[in-house]
């Protein structure tokens, strides 16, 4: 048993997904509301027995390893590490991350940087630096938390790594330095540091100021293989657990607002470094809270990225709160003057519809018949959007109060909002591929009988490998009788291992899905159903040939081959004997 299985045997899935997911026993599975998409009816499944997890509505779906990296934003590696610990498993060098990997260099070189940043901050070439921080009024135990920093000038990080060995075009690749007219220098000189940090704890970029009034005032870490800024939040890692803990994410715009609210004791704070929100960037925050709260000028009237994530938010079945501040300020101005208005304010934030319709509908607006038509469209537009139905209804009813006009007004415009929105869809995104019914019933065929070893003889006395069409449904036939003819009995265990590593686990869902479908069966029942897809099988094998013959008896016909067409049909005829029999 290498580490990567006894890992698994020491810890179950089930107590990952529960803190994440409430799960209620169904059968022999679990079962609970996906956390990666919207849905009102659970159709997220946690097999204690199989150690996977297996959404049928987004599809997402692995082991243990597969869990914490999705949820955690971790890479393998990570993840590795992190469950062996939990396991009390000691990793050898064959499991540990390869000091040639691309992307671990990547990450090594920039938590040295880090470091550099972090000690040189307490030096006397950081006093300026240090000064910067204790203005804006941020403790020592703040600074250490997130790490801050201050990166000298003089290519200080350049003259410390590359005699170390680090090499300057994976220097380059990190984003802590670049090519300035044909030289090599540090991508940040004479700033502070922010390093951006993902939900494993692992430094992946940094945010960096001035301490002067040259600009640009900030610079970050361009795109490298393990930073993308449309993927990342300030302040995620250290605000995590409190976001579960408490359900709720605040958003804020800049890092030091993210710093501030923390220092203040309101921790469940990310910041979208002065970026509009984006879907990754939601779908992160939703793995630990469906709820987001907004404490940045969400311009209403004018911002299409606001006007975006807000709809993204919607249609995520995310819910949306405002925090209002005093106009002209941010957060960190707030807590900087009193902590508890910023404790209160978080507190009392309203919900966005709320807080759009009373911003839409000004006074002005109300007495502008254009602007009123205008402002109405939009919040409309928001209203299309909300899932919710009764949520739609209380805003539908909302609005025409505010507007003063009938109900049936405005449902009549959401309605041709909605078709605009339809018809738009419909040609922008074709229509995907529909599922292949009979690989449906070929698989779901084959995964009864594998679930239950019993039926597998049945199968394979009346149905040969010719009847199948789908070719994960021929495979499975095909390894499954060769084992089960070895020692006629079927182990899935012993089986499995047999398969390669995606063919396991596209077996595991297939069962996962079936044990679902057959959970409340008896065993009759459970028999019958075999014995009626294995016919369906065989009577769409017939309706295949027989369309078959058709066009060929028609061809024959326009040829005038007459003897041929009556051979075609006469094999039509014996066609017709056979599904009669069926």
């Amino acid at each position: 048993m290498n580490e990567i299985e006894e890992i698994k045997d020491k810890l179950d899935i089930v107590d990952y997904v529960g803190r994440v997911v409430q799960l209620k026993k169904t059968g022999v599975n679990y079962k609970g509301l996906c956390p990666f998409h919207s849905e009102k009816t659970p159709s997220f499944i946690v097999s204690q027995e199989k150690q996977i997890f297996h959404c049928f509505g987004c599809n997402e779906g692995g082991d243990i390893f597969a869990w914490v990296m999705k949820v955690d934003g971790m890479e393998f590696s990570e993840a590795l590490k992190k469950l062996a610990a939990d396991a009390g498993v000691t990793l050898t060098n064959n499991f540990n991350p390869k000091k040639n990997d691309q992307r671990e260099k990547i990450f090594d070189i920039n938590e040295e940087a880090c470091l550099f940043f972090e000690r040189n901050l307490k030096e006397a070439a950081g006093k300026k630096a240090a000064g910067y921080f204790k203005k804006r009024k941020l403790t020592d135990k703040t600074i250490r938390e997130f790490r801050l920093g201050y990166a000298p000038g003089a290519n200080a990080l350049l003259k410390k790594l590359v005699p170390e060995g680090y090499n300057k075009k994976d220097l380059v690749s990190a984003g802590v330095a670049k090519v300035r007219e044909g030289k090599l220098v540090d991508q940040f000189r004479n700033r502070v540091t922010f390093p951006i940090i993902n939900p494993g704890g692992r430094v992946v970029g940094f945010s960096a100021r001035v301490l002067d009034d040259y600009l640009p005032k900030y610079i970050n870490t361009s795109s490298t293989e393990i930073y993308d800024k449309s993927n990342i939040l300030y302040g995620i890692y250290q605000a995590k657990e409190r976001i579960r803990k408490q359900d709720h994410t605040i958003i804020v715009e800049g890092n030091m607002d993210c710093l501030a609210s923390h220092q203040a004791g309101v921790k469940n704070v990310v910041a979208s470094s002065g970026t509009a929100l984006t879907e990754r960037q939601l779908d992160i925050l939703k793995k630990f809270s469906p709820n987001i709260k907004l404490a940045f000028d969400i311009d209403p009237a004018g911002s299409i990225a606001t006007r975006r994530a807000i709809e993204m938010a919607f249609q995520k079945g995310m819910n949306v709160k405002v925090i209002e501040i005093p106009e002209g300020k941010d957060p960190a101005d707030v807590v900087a003057k009193d902590p508890k208005n910023w404790v209160e304010a978080t507190k009392k934030a309203i919900h966005v519809m709320d807080f759009l319709l009373e911003k839409l509908f000004t006074n002005e607006v109300l007495s502008d018949i254009i602007k009123k038509k205008k402002a109405t469209k939009d919040f409309i537009g928001y209203i299309a959007k909300i899932e919710d139905f009764v949520e739609k209804d209380h805003y539908i009813k909302k609005l025409a109060d505010r507007i003063n006009v009938s109900e049936d007004a405005i449902r009549k415009s959401l309605e041709k909002t909605n078709k605009t929105a339809f018809s738009k869809s419909a040609q922008d995104n074709p229509r995907k591929k529909a599922v292949n019914a009979r690989a449906q019933v070929e698989q779901r065929l084959i995964a009864i009988g594998i679930n239950n070893s019993k039926n597998l003889q049945f199968i394979f006395d009346g149905l040969s490998e010719e009847d199948f069409e789908n070719q994960e449904a021929i495979m499975l036939y095909k390894k499954a009788k060769n084992h089960y003819n070895v020692s006629k009995e079927f182990d899935l265990k012993s089986f499995g291992k047999l398969l390669t590593e995606k063919d396991a686990e596209n077996l595991n869902v297939l069962l996962l899905k079936c044990e679902l479908e057959i959970e409340n069966l008896t065993e009759g029942e459970v028999n019958e159903e075999v014995f009626y897809l294995a016919k369906k099988i065989k009577r769409l094998n017939i309706q295949g040939k027989k369309a078959k013959l058709v066009r060929q008896i028609k061809e024959a016909e326009a040829r005038k081959d007459n003897e041929w067409a009556k051979k075609l049909i006469e094999k039509m005829q014996l066609l017709l004997k056979k599904e009669q029999k069926l």
